[in-house]
């Protein structure tokens, strides 16, 4: 974290963990958060929400809270994040722990990762879910959890799942809760939801300007107007330059990911000459080379990222995205075009924050975005320790007045915090998971706990939703009721554990009838009908060619579906896109046929993995026959690698992978028993076998003096060519 300086002394009070930890940091002086954090109790359980721009030191606050917590009363640390990419982002902030004895761990896997052994966490909130139902017993061990983007609980999809974990903490009544956000205007009324204290400050460690564009005008919040030079008559080429000559960055947030790479394509080829430079070449290598990308994509983006140019967007596999946003911090970048996501998650600071949109899309119906969204996205201008301020210019429609956007976003409060349990679907999930970790053994107790939400605190749960949603569950056979009493049956409880969507029981005992459980494609349209899938969108130009599909890969299924909706058919795409994937085509091909990006088709494939898993675990309780289960175990292993039914074994090799699986196996090394006979030699001589891949085979099958002696040899290569590398240099100094 380096080393941080602000205005206000350390306390003499703080206790000798936060002096240790300071020590550790390098940190002589607090931001005001931090200091209002101290007073406010932090160190001695208090429970805060705390309410502070990005960038101004919102993560020592919560190490301070977990370093004097888990030393002083032992037990274990959550952090929670709404991303898994933003995980691996705070567990290098959180190394620092380990100076004080304290392990740190990720924990983002599906339900059959299990529970990590390390005092301080990094989860996600559905990743905490499914532990809490799955291992009640953590509430009581759970000495501190901090929330990372507590807003998220007025998130539609992950906001119950986050509400509901706040209010079984709440329940426990052991836990000290630590919410954190940029942007809670009503935070008095969260910090009372989680009976804690309020932490308000509007001091960031970059001051922040805010503008409304329009007609090469620049409007400011008090009103003054300044001029912007026209160099290319692109707005966002011409607002970049004016930043880029004095040495800023530019982050532009459009709203679609067609217009990210578009406008960045376009930025790469008038600007490129100027930007482009050797680290950029550097990064623009490391992208071309990246393991797990598509090849057309990873080309196009690292022939942007040599001129200095890049976009970023969930569509692109993670390697991609980490290369770009390692170049960025690296400097190696000057301009990225982005989606709204990056703001949500990854911290990306820049000079200039330009949001080309303030428009989206929803269900069909072009709306305004919130002014949270608009906060969350310029409160990413000002890179601390490089800049004097940062700038957040929001460009105006052509029918739109300045003043007004001013008014309204630049002057504007975020929306208030809302809970979204209030619905069916949130109940539903909230009721079954407490009910299956005993939290609640009765309708009372149910009632008892949901009046701790937030939901009840704004606005009170109305009986006849609680019955509706415990008569769902239990017409589902999930729970039984008896009079007062309420207890998971057996499928309850393990679909509780196995984190499905409840609404996954009727849906699967009406569609598993009208399959064929032989039939891999009706496997996979099944999965891609769950309540929990994320489906791709399937376009009316789509629709005659899913029909065919249909046809080719399982015509029975037509006949026992009676409609095909807009949902069946993504459904059936997103089943068609599955079915390219097991059948090893490359994510170059996949994108070709169906337009679907790198990144969403492994989101889709991971979700659809667990899912094919879960259902696999719960069949047996709702009368599925023992050859369907099998079924899909095998396809869920299949769809997480990637490959077809005799690869299985291979894959599993560690450093093997899917490219590398089929060019042993059509190489005549089709089994373990086939590579036990092999030489490492005879390995070595396999395109994309090398030495590190060679040693890991070897080790895998328990021939590890082999696999020493191969990575000794790899070692004295490596010093070897090194050692002549290093000759080199000199003998070239010296010739000079």
């Amino acid at each position: 974290m380096g080393t941080v300086e602000g205005s206000f002394d350390i306390p003499p009070y703080v206790t000798d963990a936060t002096k240790r930890l300071l020590g550790l940091l390098g940190i002589r002086r607090l931001f005001e958060p931090q200091y209002l954090a101290l007073s406010r109790g932090v160190e001695r359980g208090v429970n805060l929400v705390v309410a502070s721009p990005t960038g101004s030191g919102k993560t020592l606050i919560s190490l301070i809270a977990i370093a004097n917590r888990l030393l002083s009363v032992g037990g274990k640390a959550y952090y929670l994040v709404p991303l898994k990419s933003v995980a691996q982002e705070k567990y290098s902030d959180f190394r620092v722990l380990e100076s004080m004895g304290l392990r740190v761990k990720i924990s983002v896997g599906d339900f059959r990762e299990g529970h990590p052994d390390a005092e301080v966490i990094i989860a996600t909130y559905e990743k905490l879910d499914s532990l809490l139902r799955s291992q009640p017993s953590i509430v009581r061990e759970a000495s501190v959890v901090v929330v990372d983007e507590i807003h998220n609980v007025s998130e539609p999809k992950r906001g119950p799942a986050l509400e509901s974990i706040i209010t079984r903490l709440l329940h426990a009544g052991e836990t000290q809760i630590i919410g954190l956000s940029a942007t809670v205007p009503n935070v008095d009324e969260i910090a009372g939801w989680i009976g804690g204290e309020a932490v308000v400050s509007s001091w960031r460690p970059v001051p922040l300007r805010e503008y409304v564009f329009k007609g090469y005008k620049l409007y400011s919040k008090t009103g003054s107007v300044r001029e912007v030079k026209r160099e290319v008559g692109l707005f966002d080429l011409d607002l970049a330059i004016e930043t880029l000559q004095d040495g800023g960055q530019v982050l532009v947030f459009t709203s679609s990911r067609r217009r990210a790479v578009s406008m960045a394509r376009r930025a790469s080829k008038r600007l490129g000459k100027y930007l482009a430079s050797a680290k950029a070449s550097e990064w623009a290598a490391k992208a071309r080379s990246s393991e797990g990308a598509p090849r057309l994509v990873a080309e196009e983006l690292a022939a942007m990222m040599q001129s200095g140019v890049a976009y970023h967007h969930a569509g692109l596999p993670p390697s991609l995205r980490r290369i770009v946003e390692d170049a960025y911090r690296q400097g190696a970048l000057s301009i990225v075009y982005s989606t709204p996501t990056l703001a949500a998650g990854v911290n990306l600071p820049a000079r200039r924050v330009i949001i080309d949109s303030y428009y989206r899309f929803e269900r069909g119906v072009r709306e305004p975005i919130r002014i949270a969204e608009y906060k969350q996205m310029a409160g990413r201008a000002g890179r601390p320790g490089l800049d004097d301020y940062g700038e957040a210019v929001l460009i105006a429609e052509p029918g739109d007045s300045p003043q007004d956007l001013v008014s309204s976003y630049l002057l504007g409060l975020p929306e208030p915090v809302e809970s979204r349990l209030g619905g069916l679907r949130g109940l539903r999930h909230f009721i079954l998971g407490a009910v299956s970790a005993r939290m609640a053994r009765s309708k009372r107790g149910i009632a008892r706990l949901a009046a701790k939400t937030l939901y009840h605190k704004q606005r009170g749960v109305h009986r006849e939703l609680l019955e509706k949603a415990i008569s769902d569950l239990a017409r589902w056979g999930l729970i039984e009721v008896e009079g007062d009493r309420v207890s998971p049956t057996p499928l309850g409880r393990e679909l509780a554990i196995v984190y499905l969507d409840p609404e996954t029981i009727p849906i699967l005992k009406s569609y598993a009838k009208s399959i064929r459980q032989d039939n891999e494609f009706d496997l996979l349209f099944l999965i891609a009908l769950m309540p929990d899938m994320i489906r791709f969108p399937a376009s009316r130009r789509e629709e005659s060619r899913l029909m065919d599909e249909i046809l080719s890969a399982s015509p029975t299924l037509l006949s026992s579906i009676e409609w095909l909706s807009d949902e069946d058919m993504s459904a059936v795409k997103t089943a068609a896109v599955l079915k390219l994937w097991i059948e090893e085509a490359s994510e170059d091909l996949i994108y070709g046929e169906w337009g679907v990006h790198s990144g969403d088709l492994l989101a889709a494939v991971d979700t659809a993995e667990w899912i094919a898993s879960a259902i696999a675990r719960i069949s047996p309780h709702i009368g599925l026959s023992g050859d369907f289960q099998m079924s899909l175990e095998t396809l869920a292993s299949r769809i997480r690698y990637g490959v077809k039914t005799e690869l299985l074994q291979l894959v599993r090799i560690p450093g093997v992978g899917r490219v590398r699986a089929r060019i042993l196996f059509d190489n005549g090394f089709r089994s373990l028993e086939d590579l036990s006979a092999a030489t490492p030699q005879q390995l070595m001589r396999l395109h994309l076998i090398g030495p590190s891949v060679a040693r890991q085979i070897l080790e895998y099958l328990g021939r590890i003096d082999e696999a020493l002696s191969l990575a000794h040899k790899e070692s004295i290569e490596r010093r070897g060519l090194l050692a002549f590398l290093d000759s080199d240099t000199v003998a070239g100094e010296e010739a000079d």
